[in-house]
Parts: structure tokens; sequence; C-alpha cells
């Protein structure tokens, strides 16, 4: 493999780790904001 291509790869794979960690976070931020309204609901 040349430098270009180690590159590329390095840069698709933190690509995707970065787009992974937007998406979890997104679902955890969800995840506490429901929960925080189905409490508020209960009282």
């Amino acid at each position: 493999m040349d430098q270009a291509a180690i590159l590329d790869h390095e840069f698709r794979i933190a690509a995707y780790a970065v787009t992974w960690v937007i998406q979890l976070g997104y679902l955890a931020w969800l995840g506490l904001k429901w929960r925080s309204q189905k409490r508020r609901s209960m009282r």
C-alpha cells in the first residue's frame, strides 16, 4: 500500500468513528429527553 492509500484508509476509519459517536450521542440525548418527559407526565 502506498502512502496515499494508507492516509485514505485512516481518514475513512476516522470519519466512520466520528459519525458513530455523533449518532450514539444523539441517541443518548433522545433517551434522556424521553426519560425526563416520562417522569414529568407521571407527576
